[in-house]
């Protein structure tokens, strides 16, 4: 049954795949090719817009376009515990995330050739990148699974980048590591900061952990707010 449900969350977010896809190819082809700036530079322009707009592409409508419209109802009904439910679609969209900075970042490498920065270095940079963009869809997960329209839906998500940018803005001006570990945004810059790159990652993964099961307790007890 829940091989079902990953199946169906797939073919109803394949267009989100696939807008996010070919618009970042065409946007990597297009920089790489014409180089305006650095092979670096247009690595980090690509994977930037890329960590703020794919997680918000794909949070979207997860959760509000079945309350929206009522449908939710008639996935509850479904003999499958609601848990499970959540899950598919959470794991369904974090391939989907994942999937397109690989093929973005796997691009860069294709077109730069190393002419400008080492091997996988573009690459690696991606998906630091990546990482954040899941990080930050995770949360958009928490606070949105119970938003009732897309309008709701970008108010929450809109208040996560804000939210993370002050406590990114003064654990970096405060010099609070401890803080700075536990934003997303930290993430794209553990090759240049001072902070520890294993305790970022630990610390992010254990964060995470922590705000993917809030989410799944709050879509599970959702037919109360209903």
């Amino acid at each position: 049954m829940f091989g079902m449900l990953l199946w169906k969350e797939w073919k109803e977010n394949f267009w989100k795949l696939w807008f996010c896809g070919a618009a970042s190819v065409v946007f990597t082809i297009m920089l790489f090719r014409i180089r305006i700036i650095p092979d670096f530079s247009n690595c980090i322009l690509i994977s930037f817009i890329q960590m703020f707009a794919v997680p918000v592409i794909y949070s979207l409508d997860i959760f509000s376009g079945e309350i929206s419209n009522r449908t939710v109802h008639l996935l509850f009904k479904i003999p499958v515990p609601r848990w499970m439910l959540f899950f598919s679609k959470y794991i369904v969209s974090a391939a989907g995330i994942i999937l397109i900075f690989l093929i973005s970042g796997l691009l860069m490498e294709f077109m730069s050739r190393g002419r400008e920065a080492q091997v996988l270095f573009l690459l690696a940079n991606n998906s630091l990148c990546g990482m954040a963009a899941l990080v930050l869809f995770t949360w958009f997960c928490a606070f949105g699974c119970q938003s009732r329209s897309e309008a709701d839906s970008l108010v929450v998500m809109f208040g996560v980048f804000i939210g993370w940018g002050i406590v990114f803005f003064w654990s970096s001006v405060c010099e609070v590591a401890w803080a700075e570990r536990f934003v997303p945004y930290s993430l794209t810059l553990m090759r240049i900061t001072k902070v520890g790159p294993v305790w970022t990652v630990l610390l992010q993964i254990l964060a995470s952990a922590a705000v993917l099961a809030i989410a799944c307790y709050r879509y599970v007890s959702i037919r109360r707010y209903l």
